[in-house]
């Protein structure tokens, strides 16, 4: 009897193994990457709508709360992607720096998701005539706002390190200017 393909696979050792090295044969890390890059700062505005437009808040919480999950699954994903791509590849002291930023931007970005997602339980429980709810909504969109701003913050410095990674040398230089 055959064995089939599957059978004999060997079962990935990490995680990050899971994702794929490339999509549709250019590199995975580039192209996941722009998840949380555009999911956080949507979920960001749609944080700041919720505070500052009561009337938008039936929708505008729920839907910030999904972006920012979305987010925080796009930065695990880009994390792993970046693991792939980082064994494979060479080693600097910018990718390193970048590595620590997405690192850290992690906690921030579930920060961010679970302020979110409270803020948006304050919302529809409020408008269900809780008190405790109608209470905390204001503080928790707040809360939501600052945790989204600093997770953007965040998430644009870890992409700006990525890209000086790629489009620099060590030295500073461009690598279009020969590095001068």
């Amino acid at each position: 009897m055959v064995p089939s393909p599957l059978e004999l696979s060997v079962p990935p050792t990490s995680v990050a193994e899971v994702v794929p090295e490339t999509i549709l044969g250019l590199p995975a890390h580039p192209l996941i990457v722009h998840a949380p890059v555009v999911l956080v700062p949507l979920a960001t505005i749609g944080a700041l709508l919720a505070l500052l437009w009561a009337r938008s808040r039936n929708w505008s919480l729920p839907v910030t709360a999904v972006l920012a999950l979305g987010g925080l699954v796009g930065v695990q994903l880009a994390m792993w992607s970046g693991e792939n791509l980082e064994s494979s590849g060479e080693h600097s002291a910018l990718i390193e720096h970048h590595s620590e930023l997405a690192a850290q931007a992690r906690p921030i970005v579930l920060l961010f998701a679970v302020l979110a997602g409270l803020a948006a339980w304050a919302g529809i429980t409020s408008a269900r005539g809780r008190d405790i709810a109608r209470r905390l909504l204001l503080p928790l969109c707040a809360l939501s706002l600052l945790s989204g701003a600093l997770a953007t913050t965040w998430i644009g410095r870890t992409g700006h390190t990525g890209a000086k990674s790629v489009w620099s040398d060590e030295r500073g230089g461009s690598k279009d200017d020969g590095g001068t």
